[in-house]
């Protein structure tokens, strides 16, 4: 099925009909200020019993040596044009800080903190990990351990998500319900499974009620798990490039703006603003290209040229998949290969006008390709991929309805089920190992990006239609007024974890469910 107006990662869109993207400013939701202006000991007195805790400092006192998180004051003036402040524009693309594992370990400390940082050429002030923005690329293969140490230096409670990893939801591996207070370290580990899927994914905070402007004010890093070449030997000859997405304003003292002080954020690849990418006449590169946003979704087209897809969310393809632009939501990660034109010059990539009301995005430049050089004949692109297992060929254990939806001037505005987010509410219990199918729908006039922790899934019908993956996904966009059909494994591991709009301001206020998976 190439249906071209249902806009996916993996099918081509139409724009005159299908754009929604998020605005700048109050309509992007980026910050919920009155979350980050609340107090740490308000946030720990809230907590609710039963969340793991990681004890520090006095969350409300003041001699601990902490970056103060900048208020929201409306003397603030956004930056309104990056280039007369000094930002540089068009520099050569350049790749986020690796950190790569060794015999089966990788062992790093990562420090949440607000403070200075190099976005585009300038020195600025934000939330980072270890003071780089993006935070570094963790860079592992299937079957090794990642420890973590994290540091929270910032005046708020924190922790982290390891977004697509399939891995227990428990303990101190990716469990969203841990705490980090401020002034506290926590050791983290993630065990993955010797046929953990090849690819892109993401870290970031996931703490309820903090998410949305953490992740919004800079608190983002890629982790590349590496082994699609073994999975499809034809890729190897590619060079490969990160590209990862963010978007953020500053003020005119360099402090990165919440979102509500926004009116025009910049679109940053990589921490650099619209770098230059050089690729030959007819060369093959791999892009992995990841949505590390709060909240923006992005069309992304390369001026006259076609971009093959062959992964999605750390899911390699099963074929590879021609289209002229694909969507990508927040969250998203898309794996591409790009042929440079037979014709030198420079093209753009860009994200293409998308959206309706509120969340309605004009066209904007991401990057640069400058196509030069002498001609180069690339390996041909393999015609076949990584197979995997069509769910759509084995009858579902059980069916189950969601419903995402939005109520105007309501005390809890984004909703799931008619109900908001309760931590200590389980929303569908499910056996391990059984395979269901969820009918996600989406009542309000926004898109929401539906996201699931621990197990993908494959989308089967959109709006009711059948539908043809290519891949597994771990983060989907409902269209407004329509929903998508999933099925899913829920296997190797029990526990409490959560789905949720990843739009992280519909998250933070209350769009969020529990999954339980029980060993009956």
């Amino acid at each position: 099925m190439n249906d071209p107006e249902i806009p996916t990662k993996s099918e081509p869109t139409t724009r005159l009909s299908r754009r929604a993207a998020l605005a700048g400013g109050a309509a992007l939701g980026i910050i919920p200020i009155a979350g980050w202006q609340l107090s740490a000991r308000a946030r720990q007195e809230a907590t609710p019993a039963g969340a793991s805790r990681v004890p520090g400092h006095d969350p409300a006192g003041t001699t601990h040596d902490h970056v103060a998180t900048p208020t929201a004051g409306p003397a603030r003036t956004p930056i309104a044009d990056p280039l007369a402040y000094g930002f540089v524009q068009g520099a050569e693309l350049s790749e986020p800080e690796v950190r790569q594992s060794k015999d089966g370990l990788l062992e790093t400390t990562l420090t949440a903190s607000m403070g200075l940082t190099t976005v585009a050429g300038m020195p600025v002030t934000a939330l980072t990990f270890d003071g780089l923005m993006p935070g570094p690329t963790l860079r592992l293969n299937a079957g090794d351990t990642l420890k973590v140490t994290f540091d929270n230096q910032l005046d708020q409670m924190t922790n982290l998500h390891t977004h697509g990893f399939h891995v227990s939801p428990g303990g101190n591996s990716d469990n969203i319900f841990v705490t980090i207070d401020p002034g506290a370290t926590f050791a983290y580990q993630y065990d993955l499974p010797t046929n953990h899927p090849p690819g892109t994914y993401w870290y970031h905070p996931h703490h309820h009620g903090l998410t949305n402007p953490q992740v919004g004010m800079g608190l983002a890093g890629v982790i590349l798990q590496d082994g699609i070449v073994d999975l499809v030997p034809g890729l190897a000859s590619y060079p490969t490039k990160l590209l990862a997405i963010q978007a953020l304003q500053f003020d005119t003292d360099g402090v990165v703006l919440p979102g509500s002080l926004r009116t025009d954020p910049m679109h940053l690849v990589n921490g650099q603003w619209q770098p230059v990418i050089r690729i030959a006449p007819g060369e093959i590169q791999r892009w992995q290209i990841a949505n590390i946003t709060a909240g923006n979704v992005y069309q992304i087209a390369l001026e006259n040229h076609v971009l093959t897809q062959i992964a999605a969310d750390a899911n390699p393809f099963d074929s590879p998949h021609e289209q002229p632009e694909f969507l990508l939501g927040p969250g998203e990660r898309a794996d591409v290969l790009v042929q440079g034109s037979a014709i030198p010059g420079t093209y753009q990539l860009r994200h293409l006008m998308w959206g309706m009301g509120s969340q309605f995005t004009p066209d904007l430049v991401l990057a640069t390709v400058i196509v030069e050089g002498a001609p180069v004949t690339s390996d041909p692109i393999p015609e076949l991929l990584a197979p995997f297992e069509d769910l759509r060929l084995t009858q579902p254990d059980r069916q189950r309805e969601i419903v995402f939806q939005t109520v105007e001037n309501a005390e809890n505005p984004y909703l799931i089920d008619g109900r908001p987010f309760d931590e200590h509410r389980v929303d569908q219990r499910v056996p391990l190992n059984a395979m269901e199918e969820w009918v996600i729908y989406n009542t309000s006039e926004e898109w929401h990006p539906f996201h699931i922790h621990v197990n993908d899934f494959q989308v089967v019908a959109i709006d009711g239609e059948p539908y043809t993956a290519h891949s597994y996904d771990d983060t989907f966009l409902i269209p407004a007024h329509g929903s998508f059909t999933m099925r899913s494994r829920f296997l190797d591991f029990t526990g409490k974890y959560v789905y949720h709009c990843h739009i992280l301001f519909h998250e933070d206020h209350s769009m969020m469910g529990v999954v339980e998976v029980v060993d009956e």
